[in-house]
Formats: C-alpha cells, sequence, structure tokens
C-alpha cells in the first residue's frame, strides 16, 4: 500500500497514480467536530464553504460556522468541538461552513473514497481506509489558508504511523516521512497545537478549550464519508454519513 501526504491540497496531486482514498485532515477544527456530531447521534452532514449556502439549506438543519470566533446570525452554535460535545443531535441533519475541507476535496477529486480524519478518529479512519484501498491512500492536509501547519502536519504523522502499524508492506511518498518524524519532536500532540498557526488563531479568539479534544487521541469509532458532492456557481456542497468500525 502506497501512503501519500500531502502538507497542503495541491492541484497537480494525480500527476501520478489516483489514489483510492482521500483522507482529509483539518484537526483544528472542523475534521475533529464531525465524528463528535456523528457520536451526538447526527444522520447527515453537509459542509459548504459559503455562509449563504449553509442559509439556503432549509429547515430544520442545525447551522454550524463561525466568523470571527462568533457564529454568523441565524446559525445555531459555532464550530467548537468543546461547546458541542454533549449536544443531542440525534436524528437531525446539519450544515457546517468550512473554507478548507471543501477547497481539500474539490482538489481531491477522482477517490472512490473520501474520509474526514483526525486524531480523535485516527484509529477508525485508518483501519476502515486500509479495508476498501487497494493500491493508494492520500493523507491531504488543510492547513492554514493554504499553508502548511503544525497541527494537520503532526495528525497526518499519526495516521502514517497507524498505516505503517496496520500493514508491513506500506510505501510512504510525498511528506509521509517529515510528518512522521514530527512525532518524535512532540510525542505530546497538545503542544503541536499550541504552537501550530491554528492554534495560535483559536487561542486569540478565546477558544483555546478546543485544543484538548483536539489532542485525544482515538475517542470515536465514527468514520465520516463522502456520500455526494454538489458543485454550484457560488460554492460547493459536500454530504458525509457516517459508519462505525466495530
Amino acid at each position: 500500500m502506497l501512503i501519500h501526504v500531502d502538507l497542503v491540497p495541491r492541484r497537480d496531486r494525480h500527476k501520478d497514480v489516483r489514489p483510492d482514498v482521500v483522507v482529509v485532515v483539518d484537526v483544528l477544527r472542523a475534521c475533529t467536530l464531525a465524528p463528535i456530531l456523528f457520536d451526538n447521534g447526527l444522520a447527515q452532514l453537509t459542509i459548504t464553504n459559503r455562509i449563504k449556502l449553509a442559509r439556503q439549506a432549509g429547515d430544520g438543519q442545525i447551522l454550524l460556522g463561525e466568523r470571527n470566533g462568533l457564529p454568523p446570525q441565524g446559525f445555531n452554535h459555532g464550530i467548537s468541538p468543546a461547546e458541542l460535545m454533549e449536544v443531542d443531535l440525534s436524528g437531525k441533519n446539519a450544515v457546517m461552513v468550512s473554507e478548507n475541507v471543501p477547497y481539500a476535496l474539490r482538489l481531491s477529486s477522482g477517490a472512490q473514497h473520501a474520509l474526514l480524519a483526525s486524531l480523535y478518529n485516527a484509529e477508525a479512519v485508518t483501519l476502515y481506509a486500509l479495508s476498501v484501498a487497494r493500491s493508494k491512500i492520500d493523507i491531504v492536509c488543510c492547513g492554514y489558508k493554504q499553508q502548511e501547519d503544525l497541527d494537520d502536519a503532526l495528525t497526518a504523522g499519526y495516521l502514517t504511523a497507524l498505516f505503517k502499524d496496520l500493514d508491513q508492506d506500506v510505501t510512504l511518498s510525498g511528506a509521509a516521512r517529515f510528518s512522521l518524524s514530527l512525532l518524535r519532536a512532540f510525542p505530546d500532540p497538545l503542544e503541536a497545537f499550541w504552537q501550530s498557526i491554528s492554534g495560535h488563531h483559536l487561542r486569540k479568539l478565546n477558544l483555546v478549550q478546543d485544543l484538548a479534544p483536539a489532542a485525544s487521541i482515538s475517542q470515536s469509532n465514527q468514520i465520516p464519508y463522502l456520500v455526494e458532492a454538489i458543485s454550484k456557481p457560488d460554492g460547493d456542497v459536500y454530504r458525509f454519513h457516517s459508519r462505525r468500525v466495530v
């Protein structure tokens, strides 16, 4: 199995071999929040990069999003994992606004499977990815404003380490070895997240409470997987369901 890591989404990433599985990492905070929402009973998660599209989602949808740390007008919640940890979402659908995840997915089109990963559901995602992949798994880090960031890179390293433990025939490419080296430099992921650009941004917004759940390893067995992608003139819409690894 070939494990490839991109520290940011790349437009030229399919010049060699298309992956069977794309694992998108936006650990602070969309991909940490996603499995938490499904653990709390969510039926479907829609992710879009436009507030306007989220508002058009229809009645009964839980709207999740932030601008400068606060939910936009008419939204039910921000995207704080700490805030939403105990919110009952049984049978409900939610729409989350994220610029990072749709951008990564748009540049990763063509894979048969697209999954959302963080430390929070790391083991479940790696087990499932290996079960459905035939030859190649791409880990795509969202980074911070399309620049490499420590939080996602470290998470990619942890996922890569899990793949190596589960499959003795793994071959590494891209930034996979670099991301692995970060595990030695930062044995405590919370320290890496604290020092990351994204972590610094959260501290400025007084959202430091979101670092701890993001640094919690394999707390969920939920695997958010893409079921529908819709490209619109004014933005992108991606719908996810989730399955559990038992």
